[in-house]
């Protein structure tokens, strides 16, 4: 199993059905959701937690499920497996992958890659360097979050060349990439799913 369910927190724009909701999350989501401070945020952990209980209510039959959740800008993306599993999602129009700046893709570049990872990065065209960097970034969140790290771990120790079979990446939505680590590598039961109606 290899589930991932996503949506736009315009779901939970209206308060009357962000209260709905929020009185259906236990009392550990509830807590995560009142300790945000910006109202956005509040609708992004609302809308993970919707997520998360959604795809455990879809695949209750499973004996272990393994799961990890990642919001950036206006989505959030839950992945559930049967395997260790991580997901990190991230907006390209973020400003630290929009800079039009060259010079400081290049030295983010130099503090989370690889030596290979960074030749290939310098030898492409500056309009590609962005995604370039975005493909690398959010394959390395995937991974780290899968062994429980997240952002603690060092980044430019991650090879995902050496990985690459390891990872499943992709646009989601229009400027929203996506990578998922999993344990062993198995795709062929990837299931992609947009929520958009609760």
């Amino acid at each position: 199993m290899l589930k991932v369910y996503y949506g736009h927190i315009q779901l939970v724009k209206d308060p009357l059905v962000f209260e709905k909701w929020f009185q259906k999350m236990n009392n550990e989501r509830q807590e995560k959701v009142l300790r945000c401070k910006k109202e956005f945020d509040k609708r992004r952990s609302l809308l993970a937690g919707i997520l998360l209980n959604y795809g455990l209510e879809n695949n209750r039959t499973e004996k272990q499920v393994f799961y990890s959740i990642s919001h950036s800008g206006n989505y959030v993306v839950c992945v559930l497996s049967d395997r260790r599993v991580g997901i990190d999602i991230e907006n390209k129009f973020r400003s630290v992958f929009s800079e039009p700046k060259e010079e400081k893709l290049d030295r983010i570049a130099q503090k989370c890659m690889t030596m290979g990872e960074e030749i290939h990065f310098k030898s492409c065209e500056s309009y590609e360097k962005s995604d370039v960097l975005l493909n690398y970034w959010t394959k390395k969140e995937s991974y780290s979050k899968t062994m429980g790290k997240g952002l603690a771990m060092d980044f430019s120790k991650i090879d995902t060349e050496a990985m690459r079979d390891l990872f499943w990446s992709g646009w989601l939505e229009e400027g929203y990439f996506c990578s998922l680590y999993v344990e062993n590598g198995i795709f062929r039961d990837l299931k992609i799913q947009e929520i958009v109606t609760l």
